[in-house]
Parts: C-alpha cells; sequence; structure tokens
C-alpha cells in the first residue's frame, strides 16, 4: 500500500465512540503516528477537538476532514488519504456501506464495531472477493462484539496447537461478572438487525454459519443456545448471552477463513454465567419477555425512549468504575478412550465494555492494521478480504489489547479433563 497523508482516519469522530477513540489516542498516542478526524458536520468536530486539546495539547492542531455518507465522491475524497479508516459512526446498515465500498475500491484497510449480521452478511457477498483481490482488509465487529469471543477462541485454539498438537473439538465462551452501560449504537444496530430486515435476511442471520463462505465445511453447530442450564464444563449456571448470535457467527467465519485451523468439526458456543438455577430460569424467561414487547410494534417506540439513543452514553466516573469477565474454555479433538486435553483463558477489562472498552478495542485494532503490517504477513494472517479480528490480527492482536491493560491470557492447560466433561 501506498505511503498515504494519515496512518488512522476516525470516521465519526462526533459521536460517542468516536470521541471515546480519539480520547485514547491524546491520551495515551499523541505523536506516534499520523491521524486525523471525520465527520459530516464541522462545527461539531472542532467542539471535540477543543475538548481533545484539554486531554493532550498536543492534539489541538489535529486535522479534520468533512464528508457525508450521502455524498459518495466526498467519502472517497476522506478516504484515499488513509491507510487505516476507523469507522464508528452507526447504525452501519444505514451509514456504513459508502465508507466500506470506498475502502475496497481506494485501498483502505477498515475496522468497525458494527453487531449487524445481515449486513456483515452482505458486505461479504458484496466486497470479499474484490477486497481479497485487492489486499485490502475489512474487518467487522472490532469491539467487545465480537473481540472477546473471536480472540478468546483463537488463544485457546492455537494453545492446543502449539502447546498439546491437537485440533480443537469445541470452545465455549461463559461471559462472567460485568457492570456498565449498554451503548446506544449496539441497541440501535441489534433492533436493526431483528426489525428492519427482510425475512429472507432474518432467515440467514438464524444459520449458525450466516457468515461462513458458502462453500466453506460446516461444523456441528445447529442453533443458538436459548435456555438456562448447568454448564459441566464451566461447572456453573447459565443462562443465555443477548450477544451470542452475533459472537458466535464471527467465530465459525475466523475458523473457516483460516482453512479450519482450529479443527473441521470444530464447534463453538457461549452462555453467561449467573449465581444458581433460579437466576438461570428468571434471567432465561426475562429475556423472552423483552423480546415479546418489542416485538409488538405499536410498544417498541415506547421502549426506546427508554433506552440509550446512538451517540449517547454513560458518564466518565461511570466508564470507569465499570469492567467485564469471561471465560474461554477448550477441549481437544481426542482419540477414543483418549481424554481430550482442556484449557481455559481468562479474558477481561477493567472499564466499562459497551463504551470504553470497545473504544480501545476499536483503536487497538486500527493500529495493529496500520502500524504492523509486516508482522502481520510474517505471522501468516489473511491479507485482504471481509475478515475477522482473529483471521487479520490474531495473537497480535491479544498482544496489544494487553498491552492496553485488558486480559487475554491463558489460565489453565492440562492434559486429561474430569469425565464428567
Amino acid at each position: 500500500m501506498a505511503d498515504r497523508t494519515y496512518q488512522v482516519v476516525i470516521w465519526g469522530g462526533t459521536g460517542f465512540v468516536g470521541k471515546l477513540v480519539a480520547e485514547h489516542i491524546a491520551r495515551d498516542y499523541a505523536g506516534k503516528f499520523r491521524w486525523a478526524m471525520a465527520a459530516r458536520n464541522k462545527t461539531k468536530l472542532e467542539g471535540v477537538r477543543s475538548e481533545l486539546a484539554k486531554v493532550n495539547q498536543d492534539v489541538k492542531n489535529i486535522p479534520l476532514l468533512i464528508a457525508d455518507t450521502k455524498d459518495q465522491a466526498a467519502v472517497d475524497a476522506v478516504v484515499k488519504q488513509a491507510k487505516v479508516v476507523i469507522a464508528c459512526a452507526g447504525p452501519y446498515a444505514q451509514i456504513g456501506t459508502p465508507v466500506v465500498d470506498a475502502c475496497v475500491r481506494l485501498g483502505t484497510h477498515y475496522v468497525d464495531i458494527t453487531g449487524e449480521v445481515p449486513w456483515v452478511a452482505r458486505t461479504i457477498r458484496k466486497y470479499h472477493a474484490q477486497a481479497s483481490a485487492n489486499r485490502v482488509k475489512i474487518v467487522h465487529m472490532c469491539g467487545f462484539d465480537s473481540i472477546p469471543s473471536d480472540l478468546g477462541a483463537h488463544l485457546v485454539a492455537t494453545t492446543i496447537e502449539k502447546q498439546h498438537h491437537k485440533k480443537t473439538a469445541q470452545v465455549r465462551v461463559v461471559q462472567g461478572k460485568a457492570a456498565g452501560a449498554v451503548s446506544g449504537g449496539t441497541i440501535a444496530s441489534l433492533m436493526g438487525a431483528i426489525f428492519d430486515e427482510t425475512p429472507e435476511e432474518l432467515k440467514l442471520s438464524a444459520d449458525p454459519y450466516a457468515l461462513n463462505p458458502p462453500e466453506a465445511h460446516r461444523g456441528p453447530d445447529k442453533k443458538d443456545y436459548w435456555g438456562p442450564a448447568y454448564d459441566k464444563l464451566a461447572r456453573k449456571w447459565t443462562m443465555p448471552f443477548v450477544m451470542q448470535g452475533i459472537n458466535t457467527r464471527v467465530v465459525r467465519r475466523s475458523n473457516a477463513l483460516l482453512d479450519n485451523a482450529y479443527g473441521k468439526n470444530f464447534s463453538f458456543t457461549e452462555a453467561m454465567e449467573v449465581p444458581n438455577a433460579v437466576a438461570a430460569y428468571l434471567g432465561s424467561f426475562a429475556l423472552v419477555c423483552v423480546y415479546l414487547v418489542i416485538s409488538i410494534t405499536f410498544l417498541r417506540p415506547l421502549v426506546m425512549r427508554l433506552l440509550p439513543k446512538p451517540g449517547e452514553g454513560p458518564s466518565k466516573k461511570q466508564q470507569t468504575k465499570g469492567f467485564w469477565n469471561a471465560r474461554a474454555i477448550g477441549l481437544s479433538e481426542a482419540a477414543p478412550g483418549e481424554k481430550p486435553v482442556k484449557v481455559i483463558a481468562k479474558l477481561g477489562g477493567h472499564r466499562d465494555p459497551g463504551y470504553w472498552e470497545t473504544a480501545r478495542m476499536l483503536l487497538e485494532s486500527g493500529l495493529c492494521l496500520a502500524l504492523q503490517e509486516e508482522e502481520l504477513k510474517k505471522a501468516g494472517k489473511l491479507q485482504g478480504g471481509v475478515l475477522t479480528p482473529a483471521s487479520a490480527m490474531g495473537m497480535l492482536l491479544i498482544d496489544r489489547l494487553n498491552n492496553a491493560g485488558m486480559t487475554f491470557q491463558i489460565e489453565s492447560s492440562s492434559a486429561a479433563v474430569d469425565s464428567e466433561e
């Protein structure tokens, strides 16, 4: 890729997540790479820059680029100046495609935090072949959805391969205790993915392998996990995790893009840990009730008024008091009569996952593509296409996230498991 004016451009710099990404740069990376902010409203963007200068005076003259996604020529003018676009503005199904289109045509790598499976499926169908041919990396879902799940599974499967020379039969991510606000943008994306798509797209989203290449081998997973259960692998009571319909499809696409590196019959599932059976049943029932309420057309606007809007978010104090924890638990393939290997990875962070940590995950993903191009080539990561965090960046991104204060670490790796598993 030819040298560009900017190594990174933040697209949507006036939104809540966009401002957080810029603040992370101002606080921790000022002067370390060339970057700019882009949005459609110059006055608001100037206001964001003024606020950033209070964090670090060195960013008071950061360049501002103005473009509206309704104007493809203006979008192109911004995108062609960047090595990587960090896209923070959603819902992506409504305003994200012109940016992706420009990146694929103009040779600019791209990362975002969408959770919109139908839209991602559309970008795969429309742009994967061209992006692969142009050696452009389009990497969706680089926030809390779906980096912990995708990189957690990658870490476990890679450990099983390297330490025990086996393929992975299954990985289960169990989301643990967390504190933080739900992103207004995430809510809008989720609602749009459920209620604004065609019946055909909704049917596609229900497919556990919805994001896999059509020619790829299908593994053993049949449906999402919807119900209370005692999980023998985690030794915990669990209930459904609301974002599993996104995260599971990303992990399965990672394995497919990596030529079934985890295992040809690899299975991935996800759930949320709860204290006891009562909490598992009540939590599962509550999720069903919420879905039923928002599925009633005349009630949906009333519910949406009570929820955060895109661009809104918690106070800085609320963000810094947030946290999240999870475990990725994997079992290796095993011959008849042989006990599988069990590997557990500890995942977590010390800030609000939906905003603060999501912004940091997104930034580190963009910087990994922008600053570690040669390392990614040496590591054998895919050089183009509509990719996933694991298939595009893998362990190099895990290292960046650990250095940024998050936890992606192997907790235990044993050559045998209990008979109940």
